[in-house]
């Protein structure tokens, strides 16, 4: 370390806004004595190194852009450059149509005629259908169900289904459609591959979406088909009805399934998903809308 640098790294604190917050109540301003200001914890390796405040100032103002964090940007104590840094707790607003985070509440004929036969854990899942525990142990209720219009049964199960299920609903006049859901143990190759027909289904709507218990499978594709599916209004945000625990919004098993579908999309896939090559703000402005209005509920 460089006095001179070190110097420099010290006059650039204390000449910011809101300096002796930053000192003396955050301490944030200390992390330039620290070895991880110029080298990245992660990689552990040298972090960028701009020549000038001006260039890391404007690397820093696209990446915040980008991501919609705010990045700052510092001068080393350890080097002769400037190194640009996220602060967490101060976010951008973006200078876009802002869609308010929360549930929406559409009419849904379904839920209104089946909503008191005894369907459990049932809900509306927005104008186009309905969601529930499997019927697979309660058939007597696919009459029912084709009464009031529904065509399609998807069942998410995995390893628990069989075909006796999907001869009963076959029987009773409908179509049965399986896709196979959860949050890590499923190959993303097989998820993805299916996704198109999965969203062809919930664009039609009159379907009844179901895993084992109705609950955190059926959270996850719904979440799916609005994170992964331009053509869904960002308005339309499903609920997360699986994932309320003791009060909060549990949300780690969704996060890492729709982070792990994301990393994992090919070319092939984007054409077929009709998504565009620049998605990725997108992607993370519908997550980030679907989290926020699910954590808001009544416990």
């Amino acid at each position: 370390m460089k006095i001179k640098n070190l110097l420099l790294s010290i006059i650039d604190q204390v000449n910011r806004e809101g300096a002796f917050r930053n000192i003396f109540i955050t301490h944030n301003a200390l992390g330039i004595f620290s070895i991880h200001s110029h080298i990245s914890s992660r990689s552990n390796k040298p972090k960028v190194e701009y020549s000038s405040k001006e260039a890391a100032q404007k690397s820093a103002q696209a990446m915040s852009q980008k991501l919609g964090v705010h990045f700052s940007v510092y001068k080393c104590a350890f080097c002769d450059g400037w190194h640009i840094g996220k602060n967490a707790q101060n976010k951008i607003v973006q200078p876009e149509r802002v869609i308010k985070p929360q549930l929406p509440h559409i009419q849904n004929s379904y839920y209104e005629q089946l909503k008191n036969i005894g369907i459990v854990d049932f809900d509306a899942v927005l104008g186009k259908g309905i969601r529930g525990r499997t019927l697979s142990s309660h058939p007597w209720f696919l009459p029912r169900l084709k009464e009031a219009g529904i065509k399609n049964i998807i069942d998410l199960r995995t390893h628990d289904t069989s075909s006796k299920y999907e001869n009963l609903v076959i029987e009773t006049g409908m179509l049965f459609h399986h896709f196979e859901m959860d949050s890590k143990r499923t190959n993303d190759r097989v998820i993805i591959d299916e996704l198109p027909e999965l969203f062809k289904l919930l664009d039609k709507g009159s379907f009844f979406i179901s895993c084992a218990m109705g609950l955190h499978r059926t959270d996850i594709a719904l979440s799916i088909y609005y994170v992964f599916h331009p053509k869904v209004p960002e308005e339309f945000i499903p609920t997360l009805k699986g994932h309320r625990v003791n009060g909060k919004l549990r949300l780690d098993d969704i996060a890492r399934r729709l982070n792990s579908l994301y990393r994992n999309l090919t070319e092939e896939d984007y054409n077929l998903l009709s998504l565009p090559k620049d998605y990725e703000n997108e992607f993370m402005k519908r997550k980030k809308l679907l989290f926020k209005a699910n954590s808001i509920f009544s416990s």
